[in-house]
């Protein structure tokens, strides 16, 4: 949730943590608490300079919203929310799968363009996992479907924390398991997956106009993949 807060600091460091290694990000010398009181420990060097800038970016005496702090809030999420409960995590993250945007369809010119879009997709998690999920083109749901279940929970088992923080973003962003995934692993780019997530609303606006709800709507979304993957890759940066 997002805060607002006012600066209160005048300098911002990043400094080795010796006894829990990795790297502290810290305001007039004093460690950062998280909301839930952890300190704001990374194990990389990159994200913690990264987060650093953040908080230097802030102008002096300037009221600001922890909103707008997209990787420190990136941070705690999976301090204080990943890394203690990965299991809820992944379960949480599961029901994305059960509705997956990726598999439910349009009829007519809209189905076209979806299946030119999402197949491709589809094809590349079969190669990696070995199952093509089912599409339909009903309301009703497709059912158990066991083997794909197992499939999306073997995905995001393998993933360290900083990669399900980021499919943990992407899902909601998305509207797909799928998608976030892929963008979690790197063989979904941004580019492609915010242009399928927001697909139908484009083609529905294409017929009856802009919204302009909408449109910010998958911007912020646009925004928030951006961040999720800028997140990752700092995380998974070497000193």
């Amino acid at each position: 949730m997002s805060q607002t807060l006012k600066r209160f600091w005048k300098k911002v460091d990043v400094v080795s943590d010796e006894i829990h290694g990795g790297y502290e990000v810290r305001l007039d010398g004093r460690p950062f608490r998280l909301p839930g009181g952890h300190a704001l420990i990374l194990g990389s060097r990159a994200l913690a300079e990264a987060i650093a800038d953040e908080w230097r970016q802030i102008a002096p005496d300037a009221a600001f919203r922890t909103a707008e702090l997209p990787l420190t809030q990136m941070a705690g999420t999976q301090i204080e929310r990943i890394s203690p409960d990965k299991a809820q995590i992944i379960g949480g993250l599961m029901a994305y799968g059960e509705s997956d945007l990726l598999c439910y369809r349009a009829t007519g010119q809209l189905g076209a363009e979806q299946d030119a879009a999402f197949d491709p997709v589809l094809v590349l998690f079969e190669a990696r996992y070995g199952i093509r999920p089912p599409v339909t083109r009903s309301l009703l749901p497709l059912g158990d479907g066991l083997k794909v279940s197992e499939a999306y929970a073997l995905a995001l088992s393998r993933f360290d924390d900083a990669a399900l923080t980021c499919a943990a973003i992407c899902a909601p962003a998305t509207g797909s398991l799928i998608l976030a995934i892929g963008l979690a692993d790197s063989w979904v780019d941004a580019e492609s997956a915010c242009a399928m997530a927001s697909l139908e609303e484009r083609y529905q606006m294409a017929q009856w106009g802009e919204d302009e709800a909408i449109l910010q709507e998958i911007d912020r979304n646009a925004r928030d993949i951006k961040d999720a993957l800028r997140f990752v890759a700092l995380s998974h940066e070497k000193a």
